[in-house]
């Protein structure tokens, strides 16, 4: 199945979930959180190879909740904005609302 969050059920202890990162900067502010909080965690560096660096903590799904937030929280700090150039953004923001405004004028005008 495809799964598209950060996050899985432990392979091997039932009532726990696994939060994977792959930057040590997203790592380090999902455990200063968890700290912040005082919320149990496991925590893992599985290093494949030179590339590829997984941080792993392990939370109890008693947690789950307040952790998912804690989660949004650190990934929408991390984000990237989708349109980066701030005139193509401007622009597609624009031609968004003009089409949205001609689709509701002509649905007036139909009428």
């Amino acid at each position: 199945m495809f799964n598209i969050t950060n996050y899985n059920q432990h392979p091997t202890r039932p009532g726990y979930n696994v939060f994977k990162f792959y930057q040590q900067e997203r790592a380090d502010n999902f455990k200063a959180l968890l700290e912040k909080e005082n919320i149990w965690f496991e925590y893992s560096v599985d290093k494949e190879n030179l590339e590829k660096t997984h941080f792993m903590f392990g939370i109890r799904v008693a947690d789950h909740k307040k952790v998912v937030q804690l989660n949004f929280i650190v990934n929408g700090k991390h984000r990237k904005p989708t349109i980066s150039n701030f005139y193509v953004r401007i622009f597609v923001y624009a031609f968004a609302i003009g089409i949205l405004l001609l689709a509701v004028i002509g649905a007036i005008l139909k009428t």
